[in-house]
């Protein structure tokens, strides 16, 4: 009985460290990355034991890899391993990283961390593209683009006529298609339409702003081309719709090309419509 209650303090005290250190890791993994990445090794092998010559088994003859005196955790890793450490980190995250020294920067500029990146924040639907300029490039198009969308309806919810004039292209061939169903072709008779949304004083949110709530967002860039499909709830009672979006690259900035909303069927019913969407 007394050799037992050692043993059951010990493994009661290895229960709470495990646990502790296992919520460490899922509340924010982020951070213990970068305290495990940027420690710097104060001995040669980086262990507890002597690396004084001669003084032991345990000295340099024993070691299979040299470790630099004062590299970084991140330089001793390998490849997949690093890959697999930059995968928890977020998008600001990694960009921090490569702005630290040439280890990391050549570390945070993985092809394959960048990719692990997109999967998570974007969609794994994208596994047969190879980005000509590499996953670092087509992350920031896509996240460029995701971010002039949700401009879009910021428009939308501002009712603002000369913000929506600007940013569409000024082409014969943009089309619009509303909620509604009513096609509206080039780029004057687009415009017209959004006036028309816009002093909309009859439809579903009387006149006043709609703000809507993108979800499913799934973008596909192309060089000078980019589409994205979603479904688009707004804050008023009608909706939701599924949304196509289609964006051209131009002179530096994306504009759009192409609209089109139509009604979500709701319970085998056809859903009331905004002219909005």
């Amino acid at each position: 009985m007394h050799l037992l209650r050692p043993i059951l303090i010990a493994f009661g005290a290895a229960t709470v460290c495990s646990l502790c250190a296992f919520w460490a890791v899922r509340s924010d993994p982020a951070r213990l990355i970068f305290q495990v990445l940027f420690k710097r090794s104060e001995t040669k092998c980086g262990c507890a034991c002597c690396c004084g010559e001669g003084e032991g088994e345990m000295g340099s003859e024993a070691m299979d890899v040299e470790v630099k005196e004062g590299a970084s955790m991140m330089e001793q890793l390998v490849p997949e391993i690093t890959t697999h450490a930059l995968s928890y980190l977020d998008y600001t995250s990694l960009c921090r990283l490569s702005m630290t020294n040439s280890a990391m920067r050549r570390a945070a500029n993985d092809d394959g961390a960048w990719k692990a990146l997109y999967n998570k924040d974007f969609t794994t639907e994208q596994f047969n593209v190879n980005p000509r300029n590499g996953w670092k490039a087509y992350y920031a198009a896509t996240r460029a683009v995701i971010n002039v969308n949700a401009e879009f309806y910021n428009i939308i919810r501002e009712r603002s006529l000369p913000l929506m004039s600007r940013f569409w292209l000024n082409a014969e061939y943009v089309k619009c298609v509303h909620s509604s169903g009513e096609l509206f072709s080039g780029y004057n008779a687009v415009m017209d339409s959004w006036s028309l949304a816009f002093n909309w004083g009859q439809g579903a949110g009387g006149g006043q702003a709609v703000g809507f709530q993108l979800q499913d967002v799934r973008a596909r860039v192309l060089s000078d081309m980019a589409w994205l499909t979603f479904k688009a709830y707004p804050d008023v009672d009608a909706g939701p719709f599924h949304v196509t979006n289609v964006y051209e690259f131009h002179n530096g900035h994306w504009y759009m090309v192409h609209h089109h909303s139509s009604p979500i069927l709701m319970d085998g019913a056809p859903n009331q419509f905004n002219f909005l969407g």
